[in-house]
């Protein structure tokens, strides 16, 4: 499922004294199974791209595609709910959506909202836990006697319960240690590859989108600034640094590196593949 945007814009409270335009020229298209990255600060529009995603918010010019729906401007929407169940949101401290007696029916709480038999629907809780590396006896557990990890994974759950096409995230490792984090990321990883899903990644976390991404949008002042492959992202420091964008801590060393003549060749995007050239590099060294 392709998704489109076509000259889209949005203004919050839009023919108001309150007016403001939060997005503007935004064209952008994503094929079937791309791991999108969208970074820029706070403010940006990035969060206000996701929300048109699933209707949560509408373009007030221009139109959202998503597969075979179209969002539009100025006209009355259909079928919202199918959009809503093909794209999965995972928001910020997404456990603090959590609200039924257990896990089980917390879960299971969206596919039945979206017409699945309990029968069916705790099924997919059960799978859906296993998907998210929870043991089933914690199925009639509360999901507040969990740990804060365990009640995110919970939460994650519930949107794959859903059987999404399209994972939006953002900042979904907020307030999680490196090892959480790293947990969570290589998890949403994984899912993309064994599901073939869409994800769209909104992050701070510049690491993040150059090691999981196979492209990157920078968002700057409501509008797409750049696009292009984390190697063609990070390789424009000095135009990231002008709107105010760090670089990953490998993209730096490398800069270290070079300002004191020493070459490691392309732009290493994980810790991986900077210890592979430092490596390369000193063999090279040892050589007579």
């Amino acid at each position: 499922m392709d998704i489109t945007f076509k000259n889209v814009e949005h203004r919050y409270q839009a023919r108001t004294p309150f007016e403001r335009l939060a997005l503007y020229d935004i064209n952008l298209s994503i094929k079937k199974g791309t791991y999108l990255s969208i970074i820029g600060h706070t403010g940006s529009g990035k969060s206000t791209i996701l929300q048109h995603l699933n209707g949560l918010l509408k373009p007030t010019n221009g139109s959202v595609q998503i597969g075979a729906h179209i969002i539009e401007a100025g006209k009355k929407q259909k079928k919202l709910k199918e959009v809503r169940r093909l794209v999965g949101i995972v928001f910020q401290f997404p456990e603090h959506q959590l609200f039924e007696e257990t896990v089980e029916k917390d879960i299971a709480f969206g596919p039945m909202n979206f017409g699945v038999s309990e029968e069916d629907a705790f099924k997919k809780a059960k799978k859906s836990l296993e998907i998210v590396g929870l043991p089933e006896s914690i199925l009639q557990k509360s999901p507040f006697d969990l740990s804060g990890g365990q009640m995110r994974r919970v939460a994650i759950a519930g949107v794959l319960a859903m059987g999404p096409e399209v994972l939006v995230l953002d900042e979904p490792t907020a307030g999680l240690d490196p090892k959480g984090r790293k947990e969570m990321m290589d998890l949403f990883y994984e899912l993309r590859r064994e599901q073939n899903l869409t994800i769209i990644l909104v992050t701070h976390s510049m690491e993040d989108a150059a090691k999981y991404s196979d492209e990157i949008i920078v968002m700057h002042k409501g509008t797409i600034e750049m696009r292009g492959t984390p190697r063609e992202i990070f390789s424009e420091g000095e135009k990231l640094s002008a709107i105010g964008l760090d670089l990953p801590e490998t993209v730096k060393l490398q800069q270290k590196l070079v300002a004191k003549g020493i070459s490691l060749g392309e732009i290493p995007l994980t810790l991986e593949e900077t210890v592979d050239q430092l490596t390369s590099l000193m063999k090279g060294v040892g050589q007579p």
